[in-house]
């Protein structure tokens, strides 16, 4: 008989990794809002303004594999504090460039490096929490990017209009220092072999269920191919995701909408993010997370077809809540799926690596939606391309279920 405790950390764990989560996303897709004053106050082309974003990416991506190795080894408090100091640093810093390069300096690369610790630290954490309700914290957890979206978007939206984007990147660099570094001092590693009983088990009698570290490494997961399917996967997605992003709001304006209007475009992404996130985390525990994923990257595909018609308000607000349900419902799939097929052993690094894989695809999603901006003076072929990548992940996707998991032997 072991004695159940009388409250499960686990949830601090969820809810400050959603709060962690929240701030990451408001930071990044922030960046959409502003672009266009950015450009007005600068003159500089789209394709140079989006190549700051695309470095950004790329930054983020490498230093997502690099952090999550040390996630691995070091915990996630330790590695969570560094990078809230760092991301606050380039924030501010950003606000007060006064030329191109320097902004690929301090948010290409700084705040790049400062946010490339929390994707992979936060699921990684919690997925070593949590044995039972796995897919339901893991879809708190990444319901922060909804709330993200939704709550901070608008607040920067605000602060630009009543001020200027360098008082907006000032306070949004005051906040990320206070909110991230006070959140990751909650933060713990899991307890790892040690037996424990896990929320959500029925009865007194039911052993404790035990947290497994086995799994293989970095190395060894190299050598299959379902790391290089997730990567492929990942993406593919995230080079649909940071077309809309980045240029939904440009795309807008671009056919007379009000900037204050077109932002909240990305805030009603938000909030179908955080439906999407809830609602397929927790399907995943009952359908799988292959099948959710399936079905989000379908939904992707048809609102993405759909983009390259839209042209009236209403249609913006019903692309971006159905596009937000599935770039939610993606999002707590992945570190379930890397778990699966690799086990836990290096599942923060695993998880960081597949991000990178996905920050490439962004990354280059982004600055070719600015280049064909330039060259053409419209979105409509970013968005056809965007509409028949999203159709490939799909195929690789269901090709993906077929595989094998891979979880036997150290490396």
């Amino acid at each position: 008989m072991v004695k159940r405790p009388l409250f499960f950390y686990g949830w601090i764990i969820v809810a400050s990794c959603a709060v962690l989560m929240m701030m990451h996303a408001g930071v990044m897709y922030s960046y959409g809002v502003f672009f266009k004053y950015l450009v007005a106050d600068f003159g500089w082309s789209r394709a140079a303004t989006s190549g700051v974003y695309s470095l950004f990416m790329f930054t983020h991506g490498v230093s997502s594999v690099v952090m999550g190795w040390l996630v691995d080894r070091f915990g996630p408090a330790s590695v969570m504090l560094f990078c809230g100091v760092i991301a606050g640093l380039g924030l501010v810093l950003t606000s007060q460039v006064s030329a191109l390069w320097q902004l690929y300096v301090t948010y290409g690369l700084v705040v790049g490096v400062g946010l490339g610790a929390h994707y992979p630290t936060c699921t990684a954490t919690t997925v070593r929490w949590f044995v039972e309700r796995r897919g339901l914290a893991l879809g708190i957890v990444t319901s922060g990017v909804g709330l993200g979206t939704l709550l901070l978007i608008p607040a920067v939206e605000y602060l630009i209009v009543a001020s200027s984007w360098s008082t907006a990147y000032f306070v949004l660099g005051i906040a990320s220092w206070a909110i991230m570094i006070l959140a990751a001092l909650f933060l713990r590693r899991a307890p790892g072999d040690v037996a424990r009983r896990s929320p959500g088990m029925a009865g007194p009698d039911m052993p404790p269920a035990v947290i497994s570290e086995a799994g293989i490494s970095l190395k060894m997961a190299a050598r299959y191919r379902p790391l290089w399917m997730l990567c492929a996967t990942f993406f593919l997605f995230n080079f649909c995701l940071q077309m809309v992003m980045v240029h939904l709001v440009n795309y807008a304006t671009d056919i007379g909408i009000a900037s204050l209007i077109a932002a909240t475009f990305i805030s009603i992404i938000g909030v179908g993010g955080f439906i999407g996130r809830l609602s397929m985390g927790t399907a995943s525990d009952r359908i799988g997370s292959h099948n959710a994923l399936i079905i989000c990257c379908t939904i992707l595909t048809v609102t993405l077809v759909f983009l390259i018609f839209t042209s009236e308000l209403w249609m913006f607000y019903l692309f971006a809540i159905v596009f937000g349900f599935a770039y939610g419902g993606e999002v707590p799939q992945l570190p379930v799926l890397v778990g699966r097929f690799f086990g836990m052993r290096a599942v923060a690094a695993l998880v960081g690596t597949v991000v990178f894989g996905a920050t490439i695809g962004g990354a280059l999603g982004a600055w070719a939606a600015g280049r064909i901006f330039d060259v053409t003076q419209s979105y409509q072929m970013a968005f056809t391309i965007a509409a028949v990548a999203s159709l490939a992940t799909m195929i690789i996707t269901v090709m993906l279920k077929k595989a094998k998991a891979v979880t036997a032997g150290p490396a």
